[in-house]
């Protein structure tokens, strides 16, 4: 096990078992639910939709499970970053933490310009500003002003951390849970069979095609179970690796059957061939509901408020993943000073707040190279961690007190979905943009610019071990 370079305080927490599974579901359920339904029935049906879930699901539960394994094996934060240190060394490991930092940073941009979306629909009376184009589209104040209130709340709480932390994210998720779960039996009651008709569409959509675009865009819909890895170092000395394990499993599992839930709940209300694409479904079906004029102002607040913890859940990803890059002497020493209460460096925080502001900056047409920037960064990680599992087997056969073990054909099934879900990331692209994709001048412009940083905190490294070895 390489030692870390740096000697910092240990990240404190006692995070209990509730609140893992807050950090883990609450971090993969955004507002996807609420705005890509629509999408989803008009692609596949709710047939083909619900089928495209269950599968991906299960995938993606697979590679959970080895994520599961090789935390219990490797109990420190950082993640894919943490895992591929330890099996693969520092070379593979620097760029992969590097790389996940910006899938992680990419999302809080996601979510930030996604809150501000949310409330221009529950507040459409406002006024606002266009203050300049980006990527086609205009950026508002209202845009900016919004982001720019979240983004320092966000990263106060994750200054904080710990209890703290853990209590903020539990109450947005639970609360969330609570009413989301309650929007959905209500239509599950009021609905009707004949509107799910056709269940699995032959023509205009094909089923199985549409069922197969959502199979892989499971990838990004079931991304945030990571949540619980990075916080391995916080959680309560009671909460053993066997539960750690279960529920990781448990939190993708229960966003894809949330999804499913609310595939079927809208569907039944609304006769979804009636459906277009870009529509807010799940609103449009809220709307049939008895009491409406409440209840769709209430589903949009919802939806807000699960973005806002998605939106901390991958800022703390963010922040442990270069925290552990830190530790681990690939970023400057000075950003692992000025620990918080928790153990969480300040600089870390201030770097991620600073990049979350600047990206809300590009505005909503950028959201499209967001996505695709986040997608294949996540699923390299998925497969080079579900990879190094059989590796660090072999290499440790008799794993220490309390490690747990995934079976064999779950394994099996996390490296080959993950490694076909990395194939369809990197070419997807290619389809939809119709020319040149601009993400593929993301990843060896971040990669440049992580080598010359790299360069330069080695020189550094190198530097001060001299004069320490000048002194008498």
């Amino acid at each position: 096990m390489p030692a870390p370079v740096t000697t910092v305080p240990a990240l404190k927490g006692d995070i209990g078992r509730f609140q893992l599974f807050a950090f883990g579901f609450g971090s993969i359920i955004g507002s996807a639910w609420c705005v890509l339904v629509g999408s989803w029935l008009a692609a596949a049906g709710p047939g083909g939709a619900v089928i495209g879930f269950v599968a991906g699901g299960i995938v993606v539960a697979c590679i959970g499970a080895c994520y599961a394994e090789l935390t219990s094996r490797i109990p420190v934060t950082g993640g894919e970053f943490s895992f591929t240190l330890h099996v693969f060394g520092r070379a593979l490991a620097f760029y992969v933490g590097w790389f996940i930092a910006l899938a992680w940073i990419c999302v809080a941009i996601f979510e930030g310009l996604a809150v501000a979306w949310l409330f221009e629909r529950l507040a459409p009376g406002m006024g606002d500003t266009a203050l300049y184009t980006a990527f086609g589209a205009h950026v508002t104040r209202n845009q900016l002003v919004i982001g720019c209130i979240g983004a320092p709340i966000i990263a106060v709480l994750n200054y904080a951390g710990g209890q703290t932390l853990a209590r903020f994210h539990s109450l947005l998720t639970y609360s969330f849970i609570s009413v989301a779960l309650g929007m959905v039996m209500l239509m599950l009651f009021q609905g009707h069979a004949r509107n799910l008709m056709p269940l699995l569409p032959v023509s205009r959509p094909v089923w199985w095609q549409g069922a197969a675009g959502i199979f892989a865009d499971c990838a990004f819909l079931l991304c945030g179970f990571q949540a619980i890895s990075q916080v391995v170092e916080e959680k309560s000395r009671h909460v053993s690796f066997q539960t750690v394990f279960r529920i990781l499993v448990l939190a993708i599992g229960a966003a894809a059957g949330f999804y499913c839930l609310v595939l079927v709940a809208t569907a039944g209300m609304v006769s979804w061939p009636s459906l277009t694409p870009g529509s807010l479904a799940f609103v449009e079906a809220s709307r049939l509901l008895p009491g409406a004029r409440m209840l769709v102002p209430l589903v949009l607040l919802t939806a807000m408020f699960s973005l806002v913890k998605t939106w901390n859940g991958v800022f703390m990803m963010a922040a442990r993943t270069l925290i552990a890059l830190a530790r681990n002497g690939f970023l400057p020493a000075w950003v692992n000073k000025w620990h918080g209460r928790s153990g969480v460096p300040a600089p870390v925080i201030v770097a991620i707040f600073a990049m979350n502001i600047a990206g809300l900056t590009l505005g909503r047409g950028a959201i499209g190279i967001l996505v695709d920037t986040i997608t294949i960064s996540l699923v390299f990680g998925y497969a080079i961690c579900c990879i190094a599992l059989p590796v660090l087997r072999r290499r440790t056969p008799s794993p220490g007190p309390g490690t747990v073990t995934a079976p064999g054909a779950v394994v099996a099934a996390g490296v080959m979905g993950s490694v076909i879900m990395a194939g369809v990331a990197i070419v997807q692209p290619l389809f939809q943009a119709g020319g040149f994709p601009p993400v593929y001048l993301i990843f060896p412009a971040w990669g440049a610019i992580g080598t010359v940083m790299l360069v330069l905190v080695r020189g550094s490294q190198a530097r001060a071990a001299q004069r320490k070895l000048a002194l008498p």
